[in-house]
């Protein structure tokens, strides 16, 4: 997503707005590390004010996306190794947390609808269609989580899904990681069914260490 003048007519502050559009930037790669974010070219790829654009990057620098250098201004920060850890724990413990609840919580009709997206995502990973999986792996997940009934817990998730998708789309690039990947939601939802609360946090856990060994080999 390249930065565009922003929807005015939407509810959302514009400061939230610019928050979010150059954090997807981010997120996508538009914007790289070492990339220089210019209040004032922004705020006019944007069509705002250079406040909203000053808030939003600051917000951004408290979350650690950007930074601001002496003498260079604000840049684009990069993920380091620690970072990537951190947020492959933050996530494990959080979803491991969540499918517990999700086992007491998730209805007949969740469940149906898991195992329709599981089907597409047989075919896809037949296909090695990576970008359509990624799309239908989110949803799974998306579900899964939510079937927990635990909105603060799905709040915190949800804040990392960005980093997480972009994470996602490189590891699934390999066929292999795919196949793997496939059968640990299969394990996780037929875990759900049986409402085998261990066997289902022990699988979340290990599916998401996994994603992070897969992720980190990328980039040796």
């Amino acid at each position: 997503m390249l930065l565009e003048a922003l929807d005015l007519s939407k509810v959302k502050p514009i400061r939230d707005m610019a928050y979010d559009i150059i954090r997807q930037a981010i997120c996508d790669g538009d914007l790289r590390p070492g990339d220089r974010l210019v209040e004032s070219e922004m705020a006019e790829k944007m069509s705002i004010s250079r406040t909203p654009v000053r808030e939003a990057l600051r917000k951004l620098e408290i979350e650690g996306l950007v930074k601001y250098v002496p003498h260079k201004g604000v840049l684009v920060k990069g993920f380091s190794r620690d970072d990537i850890v951190e947020i492959y724990s933050i996530r494990q413990t959080l979803e491991a947390l969540a499918v517990k609840h999700t086992i007491n919580n998730i209805t007949l009709m969740e469940i149906e609808e898991l195992r329709q997206l599981l089907a597409e995502m047989r075919q896809l990973t037949e296909k090695d269609d990576t970008e359509a999986l990624c799309k239908v792996t989110k949803r799974f997940n998306e579900i899964m989580v939510k079937s927990s009934k635990m909105p603060r817990v799905i709040g915190l998730i949800s804040t990392y899904q960005d980093y997480l998708e972009r994470f996602r789309v490189v590891t699934m690039r390999r066929k292999e990681r795919k196949v793997v990947a496939l059968r640990e939601h299969e394990q996780i939802l037929q875990a759900i069914v049986d409402r085998d609360a261990v066997r289902a946090e022990k699988l979340v856990r290990g599916h998401l260490e996994g994603a992070l060994e897969a992720y980190l080999k990328t980039r040796m």
